[in-house]
């Protein structure tokens, strides 16, 4: 006795199903972001191949292709600014994309976005973004990112010397960071400058106040 139709049909669905969960993990790209014809954001070589590709925002879904397979990442709510995204381009390792939040009092949220698997992720540390909120306000906390040999990042922040002197002081700690898979693993910590005063501090490390991140991967 043949199946009826809708078991039949049920029992096709599941097949389907199991024979794509053996892909790697790729998800297939949603019809709005296989259609995607938004801004380009960046080109990165995010999965190491040696080819970059094009990344697009697409209303609240990047979108780019890993190899063969487009894959898309809802970003609802981080309020994605299309411009000023930058390539991290690491040091024997993949591409990552930075993207910057839109600015909300002088105040941005940056996001760093790679390969994970074959899906696009952001990079997160303990669930939250790696990176620290960037603020160009006159008397904020400096801060910046940069590349380390091997891959990984190092996040700069400084924190004004207490007790506090007749001239502003920062105290500026470098805490490193393993990235693999989307997920950043802190590896160390330690304070680079101490009580050094404002004046001084702006000459030797002047991307701590500029809102740059990552001058230096090249």
């Amino acid at each position: 006795m043949r199946a009826p139709i809708p078991a039949l049909a049920a029992l096709l669905t599941v097949l389907l199903g199991v024979s794509a969960c053996g892909d790697g993990g790729a998800a297939p790209a949603t019809p709005s972001a296989a259609g995607c014809r938004g801004a380009v954001v960046a080109r990165a070589d995010l999965d190491g191949d040696g080819t970059d590709a094009a990344v697009r925002l697409c209303g609240h879904r990047l979108v780019t292709r890993l190899g063969p397979v487009t894959t898309d990442l809802d970003v609802a709510g981080l309020r994605l600014r299309s411009a000023g995204a930058t390539v991290v381009h690491r040091d024997g390792a993949a591409d990552l994309v930075l993207l910057r939040s839109a600015s909300v009092d002088g105040r941005w949220q940056p996001h760093l976005f790679g390969q994970s698997g074959r899906r696009l992720a952001e990079v997160v540390a303990d669930g939250r973004p790696v990176l620290p909120a960037v603020t160009t306000r006159l008397g904020s906390a400096p801060r910046t990112a940069t590349c380390t040999p091997g891959g990984g990042i190092a996040v700069l922040s400084a924190e004004a010397h207490l007790p506090p002197g007749i001239v502003l002081a920062w105290d500026v700690t470098r805490t490193t960071y393993d990235v693999r898979a989307a997920s950043a693993v802190r590896t160390g910590s330690v304070m680079v400058q101490e009580a050094a005063a404002d004046p001084t501090l702006r000459k030797v490390m002047p991307h701590l106040f500029d809102g740059t991140l990552f001058a230096d991967c090249d």
